[in-house]
């Protein structure tokens, strides 16, 4: 068959991204206290509460001055890590500002965000209360955040971040693979007595 219709002149194809290959999920219980130590009141630490974490992810722990808490489960094969703060609550009040600063720190993410979903974590029995934040968009710093409490004496956040530049487009497999993880270590999540 012959076209009058010129040869088309090459085109560039479109820029691809690395294919990343992600291993089945598979979970441990979490043993921060295993790595932890306060250096300074030569004491060993560990978090107020119990979960599962990634087998392929390993956790740290450190006493801040102010006693608040900071943890890391840290994922070396894809650069990225679930960074902890635990805070007590001394009354109702801290509690409010708690809340109210996750919320001014999910809003910072707005002039970069495409859109923030948030879903509400409620579990009277488990004494669990919570929100989790999905923050899309190329660029967004952190994809994924969360805090929970007891609304009594604890208060925990956590961020996802990734060691480089942001490319959420090329990160999209990890960061929901991350998620995944996440959001099993909040359905294991539990206070200790």
């Amino acid at each position: 068959m012959v076209s009058c219709k010129p040869k088309a002149l090459p085109e560039p194809k479109p820029m691809g991204y690395f294919r990343i290959d992600l291993p089945d999920h598979k979970y441990k219980l979490l043993d921060a206290s295993e790595t932890s130590h306060n250096k300074q009141a030569d004491i060993a630490v560990s978090p107020p509460f119990t979960c599962e974490q990634s087998v392929y992810a390993t956790s740290t722990l450190e006493v801040q001055p102010d006693r608040c808490l900071w943890m890391n489960i840290t994922y070396p094969e894809l650069n990225a890590s679930l960074r902890f703060t635990c805070f007590t609550v001394k009354n109702a009040d801290s509690l409010r500002k708690l809340m109210i600063s996750e919320d001014k720190m999910v809003k910072f993410h707005y002039q970069k965000a495409d859109d923030v979903q948030f879903s509400i974590i409620n579990d009277p029995e488990a004494r669990i209360w919570g929100q989790t934040y999905e923050i899309y968009g190329k660029e967004v710093a952190t994809p994924f955040q969360f805090w929970l409490t007891d609304s009594v004496h604890n208060f925990v956040r956590a961020t996802l971040y990734f060691d480089g530049t942001p490319n959420n487009d090329s990160l999209q497999p990890v960061i929901q693979y991350l998620k995944e993880d996440a959001m099993h270590l909040i359905n294991t999540f539990a206070w200790k007595p």
